[in-house]
């Protein structure tokens, strides 16, 4: 990606991550520190430390051995850990960001200082009412990353900044096979609640017995549950491993119950491939359905199916669909992001008014 170097004030900037994981969140968080950093200005990464257990051991050698270091591992600043927040200095002025609903614990604890804080909220978090009434009563203001969360935290009383979603980086996601080759059908599969493992097993079945025929290709971070078979189900991809798995694939599915801005969306959607995702948040500003993609209602097993095999057998709409699809993501970019946080940031670090 091209950095561009930032024509205001150098500023000191500390993001607060909930954790250190291979999570999207953790990953845009690193993007943006690194574009952020190349502008000039002082950043930094805070992360919460969680206890060392036997199955973080064992996801730490599965992603040494597949050289998979994790996000953070790319980010060329400064990395600390914390157990608690206050044991942490900042500086002068230094902006603290708190990211994700999960930091509002963090963010809470440090209210005594006078630095500027801000809240960037990546998704709506329905399956914890209790979390998203702790993030949107905390007197911190926020950024959202989907328009659709500015009205669903300004209904509950929260106060959005900004609306700043993601960019793509379409020097690592682009189409590396031939049109023609494409086949298949992609999903990437995850246990946690917002993502809908249900619906999406549910889809793997039906697909599976109804084309047994046509080929599914599986990522993720989890454990390859048993109703998975063994040998479409690729653990902790490279990013080239998974750029190699979007383009080969036809169509994509995305069944989650709750999105912000997910970036396998546009990562399929840049890679060539016509994508079935429900509308569940962040999806509906980037699909337009029946355009670049179709959305379907969440858990509607039935509609999703029906969708792909519509996209399956309907090559000319398929092909349609892949071309607005690529045309779409073109307008997502980083430069833009970080443009409009620098905005932000910038309004945040400005030196009181004086009164005459």
């Amino acid at each position: 990606m091209t950095a561009y170097k930032s024509e205001g004030r150098e500023m000191k900037i500390s993001f607060i991550l909930p954790g250190n994981g291979i999570s999207g969140g953790v990953r845009v968080t690193a993007t943006a520190a690194n574009l952020l950093l190349a502008r000039g200005h002082e950043v930094r990464i805070l992360y919460r430390k969680s206890p060392l257990t036997a199955g973080k051991i064992y996801r730490s050698m599965l992603l040494f051995l597949r050289n998979n270091h994790g996000w953070l591992k790319g980010f060329g600043g400064r990395v600390d850990s914390f157990k608690e927040i206050t044991s942490c200095t900042f500086g002068e002025n230094e902006i603290i960001v708190g990211i994700g609903m999960m930091t509002s614990d963090e963010l809470a604890s440090l209210a005594s200082l006078s630095n500027p804080k801000i809240q960037y909220i990546h998704e709506a978090s329905t399956w914890n009412p209790e979390l998203i009434k702790r993030a949107v009563s905390l007197p911190v203001p926020k950024m959202v990353v989907a328009p659709y969360l500015k009205p669903f935290i300004e209904s509950r009383g929260g106060n959005v900044l900004a609306v700043i979603s993601n960019g793509i980086d379409l020097e690592e996601y682009f189409c590396s096979h031939d049109e023609s080759e494409k086949n298949g059908v992609g999903l990437i599969y995850s246990s946690h609640p917002a993502k809908d493992p249900k619906t999406l097993l549910a889809v793997i079945e039906r697909l599976s017995n109804a084309r047994p025929e046509t080929p599914i290709r599986i990522f993720g971070s989890c454990r390859r549950p048993k109703e998975i078979r063994r040998g479409i189900y690729r653990r902790y991809p490279s990013v080239e491993e998974a750029r190699e798995i979007y383009s080969k694939t036809s169509v994509w599915v995305m069944a989650s119950r709750s999105e912000g801005f997910p970036a396998p969306v546009f990562e399929a959607m840049a890679c060539g491939c016509a994508v079935v995702a429900t509308d569940c948040g962040g999806t509906r500003d980037m699909i337009v359905d029946g355009e670049n993609g179709f959305l379907v209602e969440v858990g509607n097993v039935e509609e999703i199916v029906d969708r792909v095999f519509l996209l399956l057998d309907d090559h000319e709409r398929a092909r349609l669909m892949r071309k607005k699809a690529k045309e779409t993501v073109k307008k997502f970019t980083w430069e833009k992001a970080i443009n409009e946080m620098e905005n932000v940031f910038e309004r945040l670090n400005a030196p009181p008014m004086s009164k005459n």
